[in-house]
Formats: C-alpha cells, structure tokens, sequence
C-alpha cells in the first residue's frame, strides 16, 4: 500500500497559527469598520462654500451657543480653581 501525505501535516505548521492569524485580521478588519462607521456619523461643522477661514473663525466665536458653553465653562473652571485653592489653604493650615 502507497503511504499517503496528507495536507495538513507537519509541513504546513501547527494549524492553531492559521487560525490565530485568521483571527487577528478578522479583528482588524472589525475595528476598521467600527471606526469608518463611527467617523461618517459624526456631525461636521456646517462650513459654507467661499466662506474664508478669517470669516469662519469670527462666525463661530459669535456664535450664541458657543458663547453660552465657553462662559459656562469659565464658570465651572473658576469654581472648582475656588474650591481647590480653599483645599490647599486649608490642608497648609494643618
């Protein structure tokens, strides 16, 4: 009787590679779905044609809703620079 080879033998490697590999790229390719998705629902700023950068910047600076979200901003970031340095005083009292 002929002795027969068979496929996936000791010269192809250990199988459990191939499939490590597999899985690997299977994963990439997910993340690099995941992100193309993610990235095209994003919302874009609404910039108009012919409209130079100078102009946009003034435009969004001006923005009420801009505005409102930097003076709450500066709000918060006082408080808690307050609260801190009321922490620290206290802490050197000690």
């Amino acid at each position: 009787m002929p002795t027969r080879l068979l496929a996936d033998g000791p010269a192809h490697g250990p199988v459990g590679m191939e499939d490590a590999m597999r899985n690997k790229i299977i994963l990439v390719g997910a993340i690099a779905l995941i992100a193309y998705v993610a990235g095209t629902r994003t919302p874009r700023v609404a910039v108009k044609s012919r409209e130079s950068v100078g102009h946009q910047i003034v435009r969004l600076w001006s923005d009420p809703r801009a505005r409102r979200r930097r003076r709450r901003a500066a709000k918060k970031a006082a408080t808690a620079a307050e609260k801190r340095a009321k922490k620290t005083f206290r802490d050197l009292r000690r």
